[in-house]
């Protein structure tokens, strides 16, 4: 069994962030709210999209996305990303790389992008730079060709996260024991 790595995942998920925040602020739809000290932040809004609350909950949970405090003003959980992709790509998330907690970020992936039922060509064009290599060629889920396409195989997907999906307990990414 082959695996991307826990933090390759994170990275692809902040990176989807962080284009959802700039098709937002294209659009004039991205918000700046007060923190918790009360400073300004472009908020990242999931719109209570299921497709966006498990990678929100996901970056949470492993620290890269914080929660803004709900107030009277704003309708709806708002995050701001609490380091820049430069940042992410060099962080230790070490202490959450378990199979479970890949599993629970591969669905997370999964639910923004693939939902195919069968083989899906990746679209690198909306990939991170970082994808092919840090992901698809370190994960048997991806089929890297020789023409330097990716598929993404359902079936394996299944085999492998969905089963163990449906044996875990709590659903959410934990820092190894220990650690």
């Amino acid at each position: 069994m082959q695996n991307a790595p826990v933090a390759a995942l994170v990275y692809e998920l902040l990176f989807e962030v962080y284009r959802k925040m700039d098709h937002d602020r294209k659009g004039g739809r991205i918000r700046s709210l007060p923190d918790e000290n009360g400073t300004s932040r472009e908020a990242f809004f999931h719109e209570f999209m299921s497709c966006w609350e498990w990678p929100s909950g996901t970056l949470e949970e492993v620290g890269v996305l914080k929660a803004l405090q709900p107030s009277r003003h704003r309708w709806g959980p708002h995050f701001y990303p609490v380091m820049s992709l430069d940042e992410c790509a060099v962080a230790d998330f070490s202490r959450f790389e378990t199979f479970d907690n890949y599993c629970v970020a591969m669905f997370s992936f999964d639910e923004l992008h693939m939902h195919s039922r069968f083989r899906e060509r990746v679209d690198l064009g909306v990939r991170s730079p970082r994808f092919l290599e840090a992901v698809a060629s370190q994960d048997d889920i991806f089929l890297v060709e020789d023409d330097g396409q990716v598929t993404f195989d359902r079936a394996r997907f299944n085999e492998k996260v969905m089963t163990r999906w449906e044996e875990i307990d709590v659903r959410r990414i934990h820092p190894k024991i220990g650690t």
